[in-house]
């Protein structure tokens, strides 16, 4: 499980290039290699967590995930560190021989459970970090010994009571350094410093006449735990390089369970309602549908758990969504299926030709999905990276349930003739009856472009108003800074309005709140701040502390993250990279696919242009309609919106393929009556049925999440996103993407000429295949034995073939380079 569900400590570091010198730079492969055993041995041994989960992301990332870890300072005091124990020479501090010094060292202090050495410079004390104390280190040169020279350390007790001091073993040079500098000053008192991190923890003269070789002890007085977590730590390794934490995220798991059930719940109840319709809607197949639906779910868990993939909520999210997106490709056959029912066909032909002539939008369609997932995969990590895998896999499986498990169960129950009654596949069940009879006159699309135009642009310009009056809020990973979760008891009376006023006067004056509700029927409220010096220096729980009192709210925090600059950048990079990725990978997908039917990858562009059109629409609305939310509600743009986004311009382009790849196959079997305007408008109204019900089977999905499966607010703006996006990108595909290919088409052959639009460019090229393969027009076909299908089927009606025919039919087809959907 995700640390979303289980609760635990994200971490992640960057290395520091700043302190590295020029031919350093070229090692940091090797330093990632070395970093990850390191922090692997650290979060075992001294954090104490088996599971941790630690790799690289990018080119000089680590991310530390701790699962049901709890306390985040610990972590980050524990993972962050070096490690890297230093022994100086302190030749710029007082000692016996050198009163004259600048520097005088001070009895140890306490600093957050650690002993550390205050100095004296100039009559004034200066402490670790401060530019005269870094100032101090930097003047005593080089180390004797440092880092991988320090080999291990064990916790010693000192005398009889309770206080430890850590033991430090050399290796390498170390002890012939260490022995030589002890020889060199073994009676001159001079002052050895041991410094970690920047802070010296401890400091005193070298004893008279003593030699130092394999081994040291560092003098001072030591908290047992310290001694023991710092004697773990060396002897985990020492990093070799100093990290900036640039991101650490603390989650309750009491909210990740809850939410968990919830997505449970909704992803049951969503199944049954699906299952549901495809049953009532499309007979005896839909019931075929639903089995190959249950052996999806199967194989996806499966490959899911096998692969290793950890299941965050956006994770599960993802499946449950998934399982609405599995029936696309059902639908597409089942509704092809009808329609060669209602041409004639036979049982068994119509089935072999509802999937040989539904595979190639299915294909397309499921592409264009898998692409954007890709993108979304391998430009981010975390919860994004997890929704993106959980859809590819999804998206694969369901291609494989729906044409191999689904084809191969039909083909069995026709064939074995235990299924022959045509009553069972529902023929004549659809939703429009009288407008889509055979003979009836198409839906008008087409040539009512501008008010499908004027439509659109007023559902975009509805939330412009709300861009402008801040409308727009960005979550942590855009503006950097720091988010907590807090749980108040149901009974607190306190509103946004009051807590944002409270902290605005205590000068932070750009916070953003939202609530959401807990699992106890409470309130969560989701603070965000931006990075302010009123934190600085302070522990998580003491800034979970300091917003509560200066909120004036009584909560209980269950969660924090904190954001530097460095991922509030990549996160706004990822963004926009990704959009625009998944958009040109499109465009030249589209381009290249249509392109192979319709003269070619120029021609193929005018519909990947349309298609791209229609995105832009969709990307706009639910862009303006996160402003109106973010408006009255306060919810955030986050990392998971962006995925919804991405998401959507995958499923929008869905849609319009498979409006697209009818009008490519009517394209094929144009005829010189026929414009480019009917031709389609009668494209569009035979893929009506098949685009509303696949796009409704992800609506219903999302509509049952929002309200049931989403207990965090991030979630919930995701699936609302989603939703919005679905439903313009069923609206766009029919209403934006095929007018905008029609007037595109109509420039053109009013520009050049009839023979330059697609419809004259399809009779060219069905005029050349006559020239290439004239016996397909002339020659009958062979009189060779026909092969009869199993089971009961009608023979083949006059001026129809029969399932062998089409068989033979198909082999001629393709010898001459041409496809089983150009017959009739």
């Amino acid at each position: 499980m995700g640390l979303d569900v289980s609760g635990g400590v994200r971490l992640i570091y960057q290395i520091d290039e700043t302190k590295l010198k020029p031919e350093q730079k070229p090692q940091i492969p090797d330093y990632m290699e070395n970093i990850i055993s390191i922090m692997k041995n650290r979060a075992s041994k001294s954090l104490g967590v088996a599971e941790a989960n630690v790799f690289q992301k990018g080119t000089d990332q680590v991310v530390i995930e701790l699962p049901g870890a709890t306390d985040a300072d610990l972590a980050k005091k524990t993972l962050g560190t070096s490690a890297s124990v230093k022994f100086y020479d302190a030749s710029t501090v007082v000692t016996k021989n050198k009163p004259y010094l600048n520097y005088s060292d001070l009895p140890s202090t306490d600093i957050g459970g650690e002993s550390v050495v205050p100095f004296m410079y100039l009559g004034k004390e200066i402490m670790p970090h401060q530019p005269e104390y870094d100032d101090m280190i930097k003047s005593w040169g080089d180390p004797i010994v440092q880092g991988a020279e320090v080999t291990s350390a064990q916790p010693r007790q000192e005398g009889a009571g309770a206080n430890y001091v850590p033991t430090m073993s050399f290796g390498g040079d170390g002890p012939a350094k260490m022995e030589a500098w002890s020889r060199k000053y073994q009676f001159e008192g001079e002052k050895l410093a041991t410094v970690l991190d920047g802070e010296v923890i401890s400091i005193a003269p070298l004893e008279a006449g003593a030699i130092i070789s394999d081994e040291a002890e560092i003098n001072g007085t030591f908290k047992v735990d310290y001694v023991k977590q710092l004697c773990s730590l060396i002897s985990s390794g020492a990093l070799p390089v100093d990290l900036i934490n640039i991101r650490s995220e603390k989650l309750d798991p009491t909210i990740g369970k809850f939410a968990f059930q919830q997505l449970v719940t909704a992803g049951l109840i969503a199944f049954g309602v699906i299952s549901l319709f495809l049953i009532i809607y499309y007979g005896f197949p839909g019931f075929v549908a639903f089995l190959a639906l249950m052996l999806y779910m199967l194989f996806t868990l499966a490959a899911l758990k096998f692969s290793g993939a950890t299941f965050s909520l956006a994770a599960i999210a993802g499946f449950v969504l998934s399982v609405g997106m599995a029936v696309d490709a059902n639908i597409l056959v089942f509704e092809r299926f009808r329609e060669e029912m209602k041409n004639g066909r036979t049982l068994m032909t119509a089935l072999d030709l509802g999937f040989r002539r539904a595979l190639p939008a299915i294909v397309d369609s499921n592409a264009c999905t898998i692409i954007t997932s890709l993108v979304l995969a391998m430009l981010n990590t975390g919860a994004v990276k997890g929704f993106a895998i959980t859809l590819i896999m999804g998206v694969a499986i369901s291609l494989f349930t729906a044409v191999s498990v689904t084809r191969s169960l039909l083909f069995f129950f026709v064939g074995s003739g235990m299924v022959t009654n045509v009553k069972w596949f529902a023929i004549d069940r659809q939703w429009f009856k009288k407008s889509f009879e055979a003979g009836a006159e198409p839906l008008r699309v087409v040539e009512k472009a501008n008010k499908w135009f004027w439509i659109s642009g007023l559902t975009i310009l509805v939330g412009v108003p709300f861009a402008f009056m801040g409308g727009f809020k960005l979550n942590v990973e855009f503006r950097g800074g720091t988010e907590i979760q807090y749980t108040l008891p149901a009974s607190t009376a306190i509103d946004q309005k009051t807590i944002a006023s409270n902290l605005a006067t205590a000068g932070f004056r750009d916070a953003n709140l939202k609530f959401g509700t807990d699992s106890t029927g409470g309130r969560l409220l989701y603070i965000t701040l931006e990075d302010t010096p009123l934190l600085k220096g302070l522990k998580d729980a003491e800034v979970e502390a300091e917003i509560a009192q200066k909120g004036g709210f009584v909560g209980t925090p269950v969660g924090m993250s904190e954001i530097g600059s460095e991922v509030q950048q990549e996160s706004i990079q990822i963004a926009v990279e990704s959009v625009c990725l998944s958009s040109v990978l499109i465009v030249l997908y589209l381009a290249f696919r249509f392109g192979i039917s319709v003269g070619g990858f120029a021609q193929g562009m005018r519909f990947a242009i349309a298609a791209i059109g229609a995105l832009i629409h969709d990307i706009l609305v639910v862009f303006f309609t996160a402003a109106i939310v973010g408006f009255f509600m306060h919810w955030e743009i986050s990392q998971l919106f962006i995925t919804a986004m991405l998401t959507i311009i995958g499923f929008s382009v869905h849609d319009t393929i498979v409006i697209f790849d009818r009008m490519r196959e009517n394209l094929r079997r144009a005829a010189n009556v026929e414009d480019f305007g009917h031709l389609m408008d009668r494209s569009i109204t035979q893929s009506f049925a098949r685009s509303i019900n696949t796009s409704m089977t992800v609506i219903v999905t999302l509509i049952i999440l929002v309200a049931f499966g989403t207990a965090t607010v991030d979630l919930k703006f995701f699936c609302v996103a989603m939703l919005v996006g679905i439903v313009s990108g069923t609206y766009s595909s029919i209403y934006n993407a095929s007018p905008i290919l029609y007037l595109w088409d109509k420039a053109i052959v009013a520009r050049k000429g009839a023979q330059f639009g697609l419809v004259g460019m399809a009779l060219a090229e069905h005029a050349k295949n006559r020239i290439v393969a004239p016996h397909l027009a002339t020659s009958p076909v062979p009189s060779a034995p026909t092969a009869t299908p199993a089971g009961p089927t009608s023979p083949a009606a006059p001026g129809q073939r029969s399932y062998g025919q089409v068989k033979r039919r198909a082999n001629q087809v393709q010898q001459s380079q041409r496809r089983l959907d150009d017959e009739p």
